[in-house]
């Protein structure tokens, strides 16, 4: 059967009757359609005239239709003058209810569609999870058909989507509107305890998070997780988060994540004015950049220093390893001698050159100790220009980035500046304070030079006096302003800045995982709620109909003794070699193992089992019959028999009979 309209299909049976399609409805109805080559114009019209719409829109206005209309739409209430037009146009007999739906849901938009496509999400959901005969069978009439419409009406935004449509909690909807619609007996109740046993164990198999479908978490665990999520949202949230209640708690976490949004908003205004004092200043922010610049420079030099000292000291003990008789050391500047005889030296340019008479024939391995000296001295001469480079990036931030005692000292030292030539009120820069101060130098020094002649006239030694002092006096001026120039007050304010949107993107993003945390936890919580409903009204079912609870045999119960009543034990998913003892010896006692087995009564130590099917084995052992239950198909025949043996005692194995996948005794 094609399955191309399929979602045009659910879409009519979510605006009419607010429930998925059932799977023959569905597979009908796709024949209809694909027959009309996709208009859906006939399936509307008979739902129109459905028994089931009729009913649900007995005794209806025709406003209270169209705002039914809407409901099953979008989960709202049509608004006053859209039911009044449509109502208006279905009592003047103008249009009929199923143009009404076409026209309302094709005309829908933002939130609205949204509604719409997520409760047809859920619905196609729904519909393909009735994956059996006995679902699809169960998925009928009035009770099952409420529960599914339940189901539909909680769904609207993308998270009600995800969370009706989880695993665990659609099995678990699925189940309660099949059990809803299927008359009780036995086997059906068995059946649907089954199957919610079984939905449990897979669901507490997969909450485990480690894909191992061998191990699981447990129901305490489950809770244990939540406790933690929530204690963890709690010590980022101002207030009893933990202690209060769900609605306090929401109120407080709104509160919370505004506040991080305010404090993380504020601290990014701060940056951005920071910013801005600092582009006022002509060239800071370039003396910035350039010292930034020149940090990085510095980090990677001093990295490949170490990388190439290391490198050298490698290539040294190597050598010494090689050379058992020789020793190789390497002095400060690079230099290296073997057993105190210099073979690495300087040149007269400072070069690291091999000695005289030192070569490769008559010291094996010596190029490679100088290639790897030369290699160490280049590193960390380029380290040390580094060094020197962010020095002067940096005393150039320094000179541009001033606190106001700085500013007054640079002024002052700006006003001496005599040589080096400065516009009227502009700040001289680190570069020209240093051409002025050598430039004063270098005129104190040559006067000072004439003055010491010998026959140095009166004038030659006053000229050179006040040269020393105008020299003096402006170094010292240059000495107060770099002893007043301690901090940069304005890249300060940027680094608090920086830091304070630091602290308050780590709130901001602590409490959004938190949340996160705590609300897949609720999630997983929700969804082994719902699997324990599904337990749960399947147990129900069996003391509404006046019948015993039945005894689950798993892996942590293995025994079971039966009563005089009428008994039901059910072999669960991953139960182990078990023991029930006196089974239908006081009472009409039931064991259900599951419809898939097939009763074989040969002897399976022997061959006799069919690897194409699971399998019971009935065994006589003395007065007891074991119940030997393959757990694959060719389980009594593997190399290691994957079996579970249920020990029935005092059960005479000519009576146990196996009927709907229930062992009974006659």
């Amino acid at each position: 059967m094609a399955t191309t309209y399929y979602e045009n299909i659910q879409k009519l049976y979510v605006a009419y009757f607010n429930r998925p399609a059932d799977t023959a409805g569905l597979a009908y109805w796709e024949g209809v359609v694909e027959a009309a080559k996709g208009d859906t114009a006939a399936v509307s019209a008979a739902f129109a005239a459905d028994t089931e719409y009729k009913a649900a829109y007995k005794d209806l206005s025709n406003a209270d239709i169209v705002n039914k209309v809407y409901q099953n739409l979008f989960g709202r209430d049509a608004e006053a003058a859209g039911k009044a037009y449509w109502a208006d146009l279905l009592d003047k007999k103008t249009i009929t209810i199923d143009a009404v739906v076409t026209a309302v849901a094709s005309g829908a938009q933002g939130s609205d569609l949204t509604a719409y496509n997520n409760k047809v999400k859920a619905a196609t959901a729904f519909t393909a999870a009735l994956d059996t005969a006995t679902e699809q069978k169960g998925y009928s009439g009035d009770a099952a058909n409420a529960i599914a419409k339940t189901f539909i009406s909680g769904v609207t935004t993308d998270a009600s989507l995800a969370a009706a449509i989880a695993p665990a909690t659609l099995g678990a909807t699925v189940a309660k509107s099949v059990a809803a619609g299927t008359a009780f007996s036995l086997a059906s109740g068995l059946e649907a305890l089954n199957v919610a046993t079984v939905a449990k164990a897979d669901f507490l198999a997969a909450a485990d998070g480690d894909n191992n479908a061998k191990t699981s978490t447990t129901d305490a665990a489950i809770g244990t997780k939540v406790t933690t999520a929530i204690t963890g949202v709690d010590t980022l949230v101002a207030g009893d988060y933990t202690g209060a209640t769900a609605g306090v708690r929401s109120v407080l976490l709104q509160s919370q994540m505004s506040l991080n949004a305010a404090t993380l908003a504020d601290a990014q205004a701060a940056v951005a004015t920071a910013n801005a004092n600092i582009a006022k200043v002509a060239g800071l922010t370039d003396a910035i950049s350039a010292l930034e610049t020149a940090e990085t420079a510095t980090k990677d030099a001093q990295t490949a220093q170490i990388t190439k000292e290391a490198d050298l000291a490698a290539k040294v003990a190597s050598y010494n390893v090689v050379n058992p008789t020789k020793t190789a050391v390497v002095a400060a500047n690079g230099e290296i001698t073997i057993n105190g005889t210099k073979v690495v030296t300087l040149d007269a340019d400072g070069k690291l050159v091999l000695a005289t008479d030192v070569t490769e024939t008559t010291n094996p391995g010596v190029t490679t100790l100088l290639n790897a000296s030369v290699a160490t001295e280049a590193a960390q001469k380029a380290t040390a220009d580094a060094v020197t480079a962010q020095a002067n990036a940096q005393a150039a931030v320094d000179t541009l980035d001033l606190s106001a005692a700085a500013q007054t000292k640079l002024k002052d030292v700006a006003a001496a500046m005599t040589i080096v030539d400065l516009a009227d009120g502009a700040t001289p820069t680190s570069a020209q304070i240093k051409t002025e101060l050598s430039q004063l130098d270098a005129i104190n020094k040559s006067a000072a030079a004439v003055a010491a002649q010998t026959g140095a006239t009166q004038a030659q030694k006053d000229a050179a006096a006040a040269a020393a002092k105008a020299y003096t006096d402006f170094k010292g001026l240059v000495d107060a302003f770099v002893a007043a120039d301690t901090d940069n007050p304005l890249i300060a304010k940027l680094d608090t800045a920086n830091d304070a949107v630091t602290a308050a993107q780590k709130s901001v993003t602590d409490l959004t995982k938190a949340v996160t945390a705590l609300d897949a936890a609720n999630a997983t919580a929700a969804q082994l709620a719902a699997v324990n409903g599904q337990v749960k009204a399947a147990q129900d079912a069996f003391t509404t109909n006046k019948l015993m609870l039945p005894v689950t045999l798993d892996a942590t119960h293995t025994s079971a003794v039966a009563t005089a009543d009428a008994d039901i034990f059910v072999v669960a998913k991953g139960a182990k070699d078990s023991t029930i003892t006196n089974f239908g010896l006081l009472g009409s006692d039931s064991l259900y193992i599951g419809t898939q087995y097939t009763l074989n009564t040969g002897d399976y130590t022997k061959g006799a089992g069919n690897n194409a099917v699971l399998e019971a084995f009935l065994v006589k052992s003395g007065s007891d019959t074991k119940l030997v239950l393959e757990t694959s198909a060719f389980g009594s025949n593997a190399a290691t028999p994957e079996i579970v043996t249920i020990t029935l005692t005092g059960a005479d194995s000519t009576k146990v009979h196996l009927t709907n996948g229930i062992i009974t005794v006659a």
